[in-house]
């Protein structure tokens, strides 16, 4: 597939004045994201998985040579139990991907996990994804929801802004961030901001001719965030998610 080509920076796009390149499907654009979300999904489902194979190896060894007590055998499945209740959870969390899941959620609980699915590769590369703000007044105890499917469009503008090329910085081009933010955008948007320039070598940087050549630029970021029935407002160092007004 062939990435978007790039737009000049300080242009605001909007989800309906954005024509993507038809080579880009809705589909490969969700794939793109997904793509650079797989190794902290891939993590979290293998990690309990990992403790409770050793867990329960253990514990077999323990039985097959009766050494241990009843009370520590029950606490040995309880650990396991804890376990699997994790694990469980994570795999509820794949729901999020499937478009074709008709689901409503919180926007601080969409934020929240774009930040924690965004913030370990991110952080690799010399960029820090602080903890969303999660008493802050503009969420209204989570009472505004919006399609669960806007998850690709947050992660793909933190992507966006995480993968500006700072070797064109001198020319007009976005440097590479040293922080995103994620917050409400008044009380039923979100927004993504980029700030500082980053300190790291610039091969540590992922970029999308790393990840199959798939790069998430302002368009692609209008068209997921079309998708979920929102406006997306790119600048710069800006992505500002917004519900679709009537007549857009």
């Amino acid at each position: 597939m062939q990435p978007f080509t790039a737009l000049p920076p300080l242009i605001a796009v909007h989800a309906m004045d954005s024509h993507p390149s038809p080579s880009i499907t809705h589909a490969g654009l969700q794939h793109a994201v997904l793509l650079r979300a797989m190794p902290v999904l891939r993590h979290d489902l293998s990690s309990p998985l990992s403790v409770m194979r050793m867990g329960t190896t253990l514990l077999k060894r323990h039985l097959q040579r009766a050494d241990m007590n009843p009370a520590d055998a029950v606490a040995r499945v309880e650990q396991l139990e804890q376990q699997l209740t994790e694990l469980s959870a994570h795999i509820r969390r794949l729901r999020q991907w499937d478009p074709q899941v008709r689901e409503r959620q919180p926007l601080q609980a969409i934020a929240l996990e774009a930040a924690a699915l965004a913030r370990p590769m991110l952080m690799v590369q010399g960029i820090e994804v602080p903890p969303v703000q999660e008493d802050a007044a503009q969420w209204q105890g989570g009472s505004h929801q919006a399609p669960h499917t806007l998850l690709y469009a947050v992660l793909a503008a933190i992507y966006h802004l995480a993968e500006a090329d700072g070797s064109n910085s001198s020319s007009g081009g976005a440097p590479a961030p040293a922080r995103i933010v994620v917050e409400p955008l008044g009380t039923t948007g979100i927004q993504v901001s980029a700030h500082g320039d980053r300190d790291m070598p610039d091969t540590l940087q992922v970029t999308p001719q790393a990840l199959e050549g798939l790069a998430l630029d302002a368009a692609a970021v209008a068209q997921l965030a079309r998708s979920a029935q929102f406006d997306a407002d790119v600048s710069e160092r800006t992505v500002r998610l917004a519900p679709l007004t009537a007549g857009r």
